[in-house]
């Protein structure tokens, strides 16, 4: 807790704005990569010291993730790992992950009507609708003060039954494995998690602005409206 007090960080997400970016801006900045997002071609420049992967869930089969596990733990070099503790013995059968950082922390909590103070993610926390939600959990408890978002695009809607990212699809162990992110029946469960996941966004904005801590959104483009906006490149003048 609070061992990186006061500096600033940046969470990658994997959408399709980050193509437009140059990330080689990140070498030497404290970085929380999410998700698939190893696959970057300027992942070992970028070096992240910290990468967060969401809970295993539907339509998620267990061959994909396996498959997918072992991609993580060959291309995140000594990235500190964060799951959810739901999938540490899916994780660890086949000893994996034996000589990294690796935590996992426990989702099940309610957000609640009174925001708490703060983050603690050596207890029970509330379940994240997103993978970025789970990566301002560990930032805000490791004791950010500013920190920035990129490639939280959060647009599907604009691109029904189709999945985009900055990278090709096929770059995905899971999609390869036949996973289909596009499994609801219809639309109504899309609104839903819409509405689940800017509601959570406003909580931790809460949290944050009751710790001093600020959080913006530096992705380019995308429909995320909660927190502040700011041009990437500004962020390395002088």
């Amino acid at each position: 807790k609070d061992t990186r007090k006061d500096e600033r960080c940046f969470v990658l997400a994997t959408g399709p704005s980050i193509k437009h970016q140059d990330l080689k801006m990140l070498q030497d900045e404290n970085c929380i990569a999410l998700s698939n997002f190893f696959v970057h071609p300027d992942y070992a420049i970028i070096n992240p010291e910290y990468y967060c992967v969401a809970p295993y869930h539907p339509p998620i089969n267990e061959d994909a993730w396996q498959n997918w596990m072992d991609e993580i733990e060959k291309n995140t070099g000594d990235a500190k790992l964060f799951f959810g503790i739901s999938d540490k013995n899916r994780n660890e059968t086949h000893g994996r992950f034996k000589n990294r950082d690796i935590y996992y922390l426990k989702f099940g909590r309610l957000w609640d009507r009174n925001t708490p103070r703060n983050i603690d993610i050596s207890r029970m926390v509330p379940g994240p609708q997103s993978v970025s939600i789970m990566a301002l959990y560990v930032a805000l408890y490791l004791g950010f003060k500013k920190i920035y978002l990129l490639g939280c695009d959060h647009d599907w809607l604009l691109h029904i039954n189709k999945s985009v990212h900055f990278y090709p699809e096929k770059n995905h162990s899971m999609v390869r494995s036949g996973y289909n992110e596009w499994f609801q029946e219809d639309l109504e469960g899309q609104f839903r998690d819409y509405i689940t996941l800017w509601r959570q966004y406003k909580e931790i904005r809460e949290i944050a602005s009751k710790n001093s801590a600020q959080i913006f959104n530096a992705t380019e483009g995308g429909l995320l409206d909660v927190f502040p906006r700011v041009e990437y490149e500004k962020l390395f003048d002088g």
